[in-house]
């Protein structure tokens, strides 16, 4: 009985949280849903999820989900911040930035409530051009971030890494679209 009202609850979720569910004929979709990753909602509900006849496409809303060790996340304000850091760093500090940049986006993603998302990427042709997608909730998540220990950490031991960098604002084209992003 209480699986089966977990079960029901666990679909009211998804459906909540704007799941898009296309139809696919004669298929089957297994979905494991682990505990850690539904935070206390399912805590009791272990089972691996079935759904015939239908593919779930999209994601969970994750700010409806406890993350284990991920602080609970500010909306997006009207002052919020989207943002493309784009950074050259010198070839030869390239292995120790990498390690200072990942260390900075997972701090700050699990413990700031106002970074949303803190995403790096290398170009795959040019490996010393890195381009982070930093969003913030609004103006004070942005001061509160740069002024982080860590962050501070991160700006005094890379500096003379970096040879250029670019603080690009952008625009986004759809505010519908939202950025999640959590680190596992």
């Amino acid at each position: 009985m209480i699986k089966s009202i977990l079960s029901i609850l666990f679909l009211s979720v998804l459906l909540f949280c704007c799941m898009a569910v296309k139809k696919k004929p004669n298929q089957q979709f297994t979905m494991k849903m682990e505990k850690e990753s539904l935070g206390n909602l399912l805590a009791f509900y272990a089972k691996p999820m079935m759904v015939t006849g239908e593919e779930i496409v999209g994601k969970v809303n994750v700010s409806a989900i406890d993350r284990k060790g991920m602080c609970t996340k500010l909306p997006m304000a009207s002052d919020g911040i989207v943002r493309l850091s784009k950074i050259e760093v010198f070839p030869e500090y390239l292995d120790v930035y990498k390690t200072y940049a990942i260390e900075v986006g997972e701090i700050s993603l699990r413990t700031e409530p106002g970074v949303l998302t803190m995403y790096a990427v290398q170009e795959k042709a040019n490996p010393c051009m890195i381009t982070i997608l930093e969003t913030y909730a609004d103006q004070a998540a942005y001061t509160s971030h740069i002024q982080s220990k860590h962050f501070l950490k991160y700006k005094r031991e890379t500096l003379h890494m970096i040879k250029s960098l670019m603080l690009l604002d952008q625009t986004p084209l759809s505010f519908t679209n939202k950025i999640n992003n959590f680190i596992q």
